[in-house]
């Protein structure tokens, strides 16, 4: 094992929503009970018991250094993404997430796939086993940079993970709006094939998209990979409802890119 992981402590304006009884490690981590998370919209609880067949409670959550978007929206808060960063090895994340008690690893951002070389690695490291029911989540932009097919292949190899794909706009407007960044809807869709056809298990959210543009992204679903497996998908699919946090008065504290 050799990466070093980037982490953010959880920031300033994270600290008005968060329980200080969910910090761990004075702060740099903390833990979340999954069926609180969002304010009650997230199915992973769900999508979770259904993939594995077992209940998971809690996920220690770690946020990595760094962003391709630059969303207005986002409770992590610049700071979060792009504040002081502490360097830890995959043995010491391991330990760290073994001593949190909790179920699931939450590998967060920013954008964690910024960081998916060495996804293989913390995955190995964690030796995730059906016996003791935990396991390993991340989430996939689909727009971070070009995805590598054979590491897609290799992350899907391990049972014990589930990937949320996160679709922020399915036109430029909507793209922008959300995340203050330009839409390259074809590395978007490429990178969604890659995905699909890797065997990676994923579901899809989609964060304050209208239901307009959730159908015109479910149609382009189908021409390109059958309406069985939209049908498979649009199952566990959900929408992301932005939440009033406290947090959001913070957004912009610190500057995009700046640490």
């Amino acid at each position: 094992m050799s990466a070093e992981w980037p982490v953010v402590p959880i920031s300033s304006g994270q600290l008005l929503d968060v329980d200080p009884f969910d910090l761990l490690d004075h702060g740099i981590f903390r833990r979340c009970d999954v069926s609180k998370s969002g304010g009650g919209y997230d199915k992973f609880p769900e999508i979770a018991l259904r993939y594995f067949g077992c209940a998971h409670h809690m996920q220690f959550i770690v946020q990595l250094f760094g962003c391709t978007n630059d969303c207005p929206y986002c409770y992590v808060t610049r700071e979060g993404v792009w504040g002081y960063s502490m360097g830890f090895s995959t043995e010491a994340l391991v330990e760290e997430f073994q001593f949190s008690e909790c179920s699931v690893f939450h590998l967060m951002g920013g954008a964690p796939a910024i960081y998916m070389d060495d996804w293989p690695e913390l995955i190995e490291g964690l030796a995730l086993t059906r016996a003791d029911g935990r396991l390993f989540h991340s989430d996939l932009l689909l727009t971070e940079h070009v995805y590598d097919e054979g590491l897609l292949r290799e992350l899907a190899g391990n049972i014990r993970t589930i990937y949320a794909v996160n679709i922020k706009g399915v036109t430029p407007e909507e793209y922008a709006a959300n995340t203050r960044r330009g839409f390259d809807e074809g590395l978007m869709w490429d990178n969604l094939e890659k995905v699909e056809y890797s065997g990676l298990p994923y579901y899809l959210t989609f964060t304050n998209i209208p239901l307009q543009s959730r159908e015109k992204f479910w149609n382009r679903y189908v021409e390109r990979f059958g309406a069985v497996n939209a049908l498979e998908r649009q199952r566990d699919s959900f929408t992301i409802n932005l939440v009033d946090y406290e947090a959001l008065k913070h957004v912009d504290d610190v500057p995009w890119g700046i640490s």
